[in-house]
């Protein structure tokens, strides 16, 4: 029996299942992520698409920023709940911090470094 990997948005109006183990987490520091999330990079985590449950699509919406990309967020909290991308159909993306409570390595790599916040100082 496969152990799943439960999370939700803010408000708990959409919720996320997903097979475990999640995989291993990213910090993308673009400045897509970090204007999406308003810090200095958001931490990733993935999942195979055709394996994740959400419940309650209908509270979410959908905002296309690029041609590949298709993110969607909760329609009552604002929460952003996963990111799609056409480049890698097989992968769902979810903020790390949608999984709450459940055992998130810590993250394998720091991604688009050259766009870093200036006034984040990266320690290791």
């Amino acid at each position: 029996m496969t152990q799943l990997a439960r999370g939700s948005c803010f408000c708990g109006a959409v919720s996320v299942t997903a097979p475990r183990p999640l995989g291993r987490p990213v910090n993308c520091h673009c400045g897509e992520c970090r204007r999406l999330s308003g810090a200095a990079f958001t931490t990733w985590i993935t999942a195979p698409h055709e394996q994740v449950v959400i419940d309650n699509p209908d509270g979410l919406t959908r905002f296309n920023p690029t041609a590949n990309l298709q993110r969607a967020f909760c329609r009552t909290c604002g929460s952003h709940v996963y990111t799609l991308d056409a480049r890698m159909p097989k992968a769902c993306g979810f903020p790390a911090g949608l999984f709450e409570g459940e055992a998130v390595e810590p993250p394998a790599k720091d991604y688009f470094l050259e766009d870093k916040a200036t006034w984040h100082h990266l320690t290791a």
